[in-house]
């Protein structure tokens, strides 16, 4: 059986909040993250669906806090297949990053001992039924309407929820590293760089605006 300590662990620890904001089946000890067919993606090695890009996807990966240690990595685009993934420990609360052939192979290990099952045609059509009974939230929470508009507010307050907690593994000597790769020409860093000081920028405006007691 694979090993987890093959993948690359990350230094940033799982968002305890982000197995429900892509919305992993509650019991899945294992699940990854990657970018397939125009869509971010999820996967436990038995089940995978989609989730919100915009909400939930862009702003894990382009977080200041793990940005230059995605740098290298392959995770999909609109054009090409994921090489790599990251993988989500939700027990050990730990992200890692590897090939997506040997996560995958890894995570579908974590079901070889359960038991197979087909849909019965009883099954297959309540799972339809369910399918078409989604409410617009499960339809945006799966980036169906991204290309329409924004998320809806509580999908934003999740967000924002998940950037602040990223927020806490900002340090100076990261800060240092991201101005050392953008002097050389590092475009994740240039980007990540600049996205940190619009977020400053807006911060300190909103500060300005609020009134003082």
């Amino acid at each position: 059986m694979s090993n987890i300590q093959q993948f690359i662990e990350l230094p940033v620890p799982l968002p305890p909040m982000l197995p429900k904001m892509v919305g992993v089946s509650d019991g899945s000890k294992y699940f990854a993250l990657y970018y397939q067919g125009s869509k971010a993606t999820w996967s436990n090695g038995r089940a995978l669906s989609t989730f919100s890009y915009y909400a939930v996807y862009q702003p894990l990966i382009s977080h200041i806090s793990l940005a230059i240690y995605l740098d290298r990595y392959h995770l999909g685009s609109d054009d090409e297949l994921p090489e790599h993934a990251i993988l989500c420990d939700c027990v050990q609360q730990k992200m890692y990053v590897g090939s997506y052939q040997e996560i995958d192979k890894f995570l579908r290990q974590q079901h070889s001992q359960e038991p197979h099952h087909n849909l019965s045609p009883q099954e297959l059509e309540a799972a339809m039924q369910a399918v078409k009974n989604w409410s617009v939230e499960q339809m945006q929470r799966r980036g169906m309407f991204e290309m329409f508009g924004s998320t809806n507010p509580q999908a934003r307050q999740e967000t924002a929820d998940m950037v602040h907690w990223l927020d806490r593994f900002i340090t100076e000597d990261l800060i240092r590293q991201y101005i050392y790769l953008a002097n050389r020409g590092n475009y994740t860093a240039i980007m990540a760089i600049e996205s940190f000081k619009d977020r400053i920028a807006e911060a300190q405006k909103q500060q300005q605006q609020t009134p003082n007691d």
